[in-house]
């Protein structure tokens, strides 16, 4: 697998390097073949490889080892919890040490006082995020979006940061509470675009948003960016690239084909980013689809990638928040409930149920869930009268109950201790061949792990190890360099991040060093380590010797070295 590497250090005096890695497999993030040889880091930045490098002041024998570049997660969700832990946990201690923040368009900052507890109820809906946690944990210490990204700067981050700037959040700053219920007009669209200026002058990646129909905020209303009108938006793209530089980023819903992307685009020089192009069992065809028409956009010189998981969408529930039904125009009611009693009301509705079984036997919309019951796993029940449907999938119960399955969700969550009882459903993502496609397009970025968001349901902060893992070691997809390449290198081509990503001189010390024989992630399982004891899914690195942020050693064998080693970068500059 890996060469061995001729060059040898050529300088007459060698210098003191801060750090060499020795006898390592390098995988340097270009797609280009593994060698094996030396790494040499000095002042964070890597300086030389090869052979018979010189001294430095810490040597490690990677032998046995791949040493790659940081993985590059473009897609999370930790834009409040960045405000009460700068490490993002799990990100870094599962090989991520450069993750995008803002994505979706659901941000904190801009955010004016009498907002914030709106912000927070509305990303608790959204994203899954628990209010309470929320609500302790959210240190408010500013207002804008520079403020924001200084507050973070001046308190010190463990992983590197790039941040977009939110619509939605945008939104709200500009029209208040009428942001989630009706169209902008022109003042308030300046404002916005005034905004959008400051944000990516003072170092925003580009301008985030959705239109995506299952993003519901509070009550199930939706989110403010799915009220924006075509010219809303496009006076808003156009005010990120007149930066000259800048991604636009889209989670879009069914009512946004690529042509109105295209549309959006025109006369921007600018790429588009389009999430999230998940594989559907119901419309198997679909995503080959969806990439190629972001090809003939491409093709047709407007630039745009569509952004897939390497990773199966599963998630972890109960029907306190059973968030794969927030799609259905049906369960709007459900999430209206003032509180336990009310929604307790709403199950019992012979209209509720009704309305929701004709809607999930529609075949017409694209949603998370679409009636496939035996996808829907009963993990585990409070109530020790239910043991025998532990394992069991829901048609499966259904059938022996002799009731709908929908029906009997409903009931047992009703009964005693049924809304404690934890499922498991399996939602898209599941053919390994059409998922295998997505992965192998050039036109394509591996990313979606969504890490922050929805910590209840999952948690696929891992994704980079599993890629390597599942889709390389055990699958065959595709060569480790090209995987590496496509986790790391090729992230940083695409969003103009300069210095990251390669494992070549010049570029910032973002390094991993892994097992050659066993690489992966485990099982999730739960903490409660959010604000307040909050819970939350985690899971832990398999094969992960080391990672180093800008040349210092932040995790060891899984954990952290030590939380006070904030070695980030707050990253602010990209090319065109």
């Amino acid at each position: 697998m890996c060469s061995s590497s001729n060059r040898r250090g050529t300088r007459l005096f060698k210098i003191m390097f801060d750090l060499i890695f020795k006898n390592a497999c390098i995988i340097d993030g270009t797609g280009k073949p593994p060698f094996y040889g030396d790494l040499a880091i000095k002042d964070n930045i890597i300086v030389d490889r090869g052979k018979n490098l010189g001294s430095a002041k810490n040597v490690i024998d990677a032998e046995g080892k791949f040493l790659t570049p940081g993985f590059i997660d473009t897609h999370t969700h930790y834009d409040a919890q960045l405000t009460w832990d700068p490490w993002a946990l799990p990100s870094p201690c599962l090989g991520v040490t450069t993750l995008f923040i803002g994505n979706c368009g659901f941000t904190i900052a801009p955010c004016k006082p009498e907002h914030r507890d709106l912000t927070l109820r509305n990303l608790t809906n959204v994203e899954g995020m628990s209010l309470e946690a929320l609500r302790q944990g959210v240190e408010w210490n500013f207002e804008t979006f520079p403020e924001y990204l200084n507050y973070l700067e001046q308190r010190g981050l463990g992983p590197n940061i790039a941040a977009y700037i939110g619509h939605s959040s945008i939104r709200v700053y500009a029209m208040g509470e009428e942001a989630t219920n009706r169209s902008a007009n022109q003042d308030e669209i300046k404002i916005m675009q005034d905004i959008v200026h400051e944000s990516m002058t003072c170092g925003a990646i580009g301008f985030a948003t959705s239109t995506f129909e299952g993003h519901n905020g509070e009550n199930g209303i939706p989110m403010p960016s799915r009220l924006a009108e075509h010219k809303e938006m496009i006076s808003l793209i156009k005010s990120m690239s007149l930066s000259g530089r800048g991604v636009f980023m889209l989670t879009k819903g069914l009512d946004t084909p690529i042509k109105t992307i295209k549309d959006w685009m025109q006369g921007t020089n600018r790429p588009a980013v389009v999430a999230a192009l998940l594989h559907n069992p119901m419309f198997p065809n679909a995503m080959d689809k969806q990439v190629q028409s972001i090809k003939n956009a491409t093709d047709e010189g407007i630039e745009m990638w569509g952004q897939v998981s390497c990773r199966p969408l599963t998630m972890e529930f109960t029907m306190k928040s059973p968030y794969l039904f927030e799609g259905f125009s049906s369960w709007k009611i459900a999430m209206q409930a003032a509180n336990e009693e009310k929604y307790a009301e709403v199950l019992k509705s012979t209209e509720l149920r009704q309305n929701m079984k004709e809607e999930l036997a529609d075949p017409k919309r694209v949603r998370l869930f679409n009636d496939n019951w035996d996808e829907v796993i009963v993990r585990t029940v409070k109530n020790d009268k239910y043991n025998k449907f532990e394992g069991k999938n829901l048609k499966q119960i259904a059938s022996e109950e002799g009731m709908h399955a929908f029906d009997w969700l409903l009931d047992h969550a009703l009964s005693e201790g049924g809304m404690e009882t934890e499922f498991i459903v399996y939602l898209l993502n599941k053919d390994k061949s059409a998922v295998g496609r997505l992965l192998k397009s050039e036109n394509t970025t591996i990313s979606l792990s969504d890490a922050g968001a929805h910590q209840t349901f999952f948690c696929d902060a891992g994704y980079g190890l599993y890629m390597l893992d599942n889709w390389v070691k055990k699958s065959n997809l595709m060569s480790i360099e090209e995987a590496v390449y496509r986790l790391t290198g090729k992230q940083a081509d695409i969003y103009r991040i300069d210095q990251r990503g390669r494992l070549v001189p010049g570029q910032y010390a973002d390094i991993l060093l892994i097992d050659k024989d066993k690489v992966g992630v485990t099982e999730p399982y739960k903490v409660n380590d959010l604000p307040g004891g909050a819970v939350r899914l985690t899971v832990d690195s398999i094969g992960l010797d080391g990672v180093w942020i800008n040349g210092k050693r932040v995790v060891q064998n899984g954990s952290l070295v030590d939380r006070k080693n904030l070695s980030g970068h707050l990253i602010r500059a990209f090319h065109a």
